[in-house]
């Protein structure tokens, strides 16, 4: 079982890092954050979008937050907490493999969603 808000950061970003040669952008790479956008430009109810936000991890007080975009997604699940701005995901004090495998599971989730919606 990892606590250190440090590790637990490292091990989710390694997991979500190969994301980045599916086709989404770096934003934010640094010690307490790391983001994924894509930067597909597309035609949104009327509206360019030239880059839309995907997952991210950040180390914020005593929890990594893991977010990730939720426009148009629903979930049953209601231990997703909502960030605003149509981002949900979890806080994370201390992680294990269950724990892992559900992050993992999430955001290839959302990922299958993106690809499913042409935004990537």
């Amino acid at each position: 079982m990892k606590t250190d808000l440090v590790e637990i950061f490292q091990t989710i970003r390694a997991g979500v890092q190969p994301y980045a040669t599916r086709g989404y952008t770096v934003h934010e790479n640094s010690e307490t954050g790391y983001d994924l956008y894509s930067e597909k430009n597309i035609q949104d109810e009327g509206n360019k979008v030239t880059e839309r936000f995907f997952a991210g991890i950040y180390i914020n007080g005593n929890e990594v937050e893991l977010k990730v975009n939720a426009d148009e997604f629903t979930s049953k699940n209601q231990s997703l907490i909502s960030f605003g701005d149509d981002k949900s995901g979890l806080k994370i004090s201390a992680l294990d493999d269950v724990k892992l495998k559900e992050v993992e599971t999430l955001v290839e989730i959302i990922h299958t969603h993106f690809k499913e919606k042409e935004w990537i």
